[in-house]
């Protein structure tokens, strides 16, 4: 069993996460860490037999911290082999991809590119935006990690690798943002087109820029809006 699981993850998903491996191993540490700087902190205290979990974390690890994991250090990444990096819900919808998932996977210093470790797919409809797909991404990744639970609490080994490959080409924030800057001359069937894939819910990514000055788009998205989404065949 490691001595200590440092979980880097939500303030939402911690507890949670945190509890589940505990049921495996209830004299299991876990240390969770929210931000960069409670990272720093539990990587300067000694402990023989490490593993790191990080579950949708947009944390950089440095690559120190993870060869000091001696039980291994894991990514839970919200999106299938075939499209790794940011956001990757955005881009599927936005390509028009019919199959979509959750992966996880080795951390190495390159993002997304370490050996995979489990993964579940999910078919997917043209039709559904932004929200839908990243919502039963995310309950696929907890399905994930539950079946990786038991060995990762219990277990000093790394786990072993399954073979698949990632495939897509690795997606940067950069990229995002450059999707989420709206043209002023944009037609409507383009924004509906951007705003299904880059607009969808409450988080003001999308953007305008007239004569100098940015205007973020305010975009009435609700609970509802998304139980409507998640209603739809």
């Amino acid at each position: 069993m490691p001595d200590e699981i440092i979980l880097l993850t939500g303030e939402r998903e911690g507890p949670y996460l945190s509890d589940h491996l505990k049921i495996h191993a209830p004299d299991l540490r876990v240390v969770h860490v929210v931000a960069r700087e409670a990272l720093d902190a539990a990587f300067a205290q000694k402990a023989e037999r490490r593993r790191l979990i990080a579950f949708t974390t947009n944390i950089v690890v440095p690559g120190r911290y993870i060869a000091a994991c001696d039980c291994g250090a894991y990514n839970f990444h919200p999106g299938p082999p075939s499209y790794p990096g940011v956001y990757p819900e955005s881009f599927a919808v936005w390509e028009g991809a019919t199959r979509f998932g959750a992966t996880a996977h080795a951390m190495i210093q390159q993002v997304d590119a370490g050996e995979i470790v489990a993964c579940e797919w999910f078919d997917i409809d043209r039709a559904w935006g932004r929200m839908k797909v990243a919502t039963i991404a995310f309950q696929a990744l907890v399905r994930v990690f539950t079946a990786l639970a038991p060995a990762l609490a219990r277990d000093d080994a790394l786990l072993p690798a399954t073979g698949e490959r990632w495939t897509g080409r690795t997606r940067f924030k950069q990229e995002f943002e450059e999707f989420c800057a709206i043209p002023p001359d944009i037609s409507a069937e383009e924004y509906r087109r951007r705003f299904r894939a880059f607009g969808e819910g409450p988080f003001k990514d999308l953007s305008v820029t007239l004569h100098g000055h940015r205007y973020v788009l305010e975009t009435p998205w609700t609970e509802a809006d998304l139980a409507r989404e998640m209603a739809k065949p």
